[in-house]
């Protein structure tokens, strides 16, 4: 008496276990690409330039917290961040003073700033940079407010993101404090990625 014995269709296993290492090793990076980041002053400064009849008028916040998520497949990047205005720096008790008056900066009324925005990568001059779009709230009133963004790699690794922008302060009602003060304003934040294996 013959035996017999049956197998299933070789090719149709063979194909669907195929599949199946595809999606498994496509899905693996895209996941891994994905990264988010915690923003704390330990990693992140945002810096704070105005223009006044006595000279430039730089500071800094001192504290800075909110997140950041980056693809580094698509080089886009999603920031939302908190500026603490009732601690931004300046480099003489003047100029602080102005700078959290209410016709500036009114950290006593308005003590955060507030910003949510995207970047997307463009190639200006042989360097991925991109622009960042989004939101300011400042002093209770929410604007348009895009920065151009750098973004800085150590051989292959993106290690920074260095956005700056320029305002017209006079759009969230500040005081050009009897023109002694110029209503354009110009920001940088700067982000300090770990690395990543």
């Amino acid at each position: 008496m013959t035996d017999h014995y049956h197998f299933p269709p070789p090719a149709r296993h063979g194909l669907r276990a195929a599949v199946l290492s595809c999606l498994v090793l496509l899905a693996a990076p895209a996941r891994a690409e994905t990264r988010h980041l915690a923003l704390t002053p330990a990693n992140t400064t945002v810096l704070l330039h105005a223009d006044s009849v006595v000279g430039g008028m730089d500071g800094q916040f001192g504290t800075v917290s909110g997140t950041l998520d980056y693809d580094l497949s698509r080089q886009t990047c999603h920031v939302d961040l908190t500026m603490d205005a009732t601690t931004v720096h300046m480099g003489t008790v003047l100029e602080r003073t102005a700078a959290r008056s209410g016709g500036m900066l009114d950290s006593d009324r308005w003590p955060t700033v507030h910003y949510v925005g995207d970047c997307r990568p463009r190639v200006v001059d042989n360097a991925v940079q991109s622009r960042m779009v989004g939101k300011m709230t400042l002093r209770g009133q929410t604007h348009l407010m895009v920065f151009e963004t750098q973004m800085v790699f150590t051989g292959n690794t993106l290690t920074m993101l260095d956005s700056t922008g320029t305002f017209d302060g006079r759009a969230w009602g500040m005081s050009t404090l009897l023109h002694t003060v110029k209503p354009y304003m110009r920001t940088e934040t700067r982000i300090s990625l770990p690395p990543h294996g």
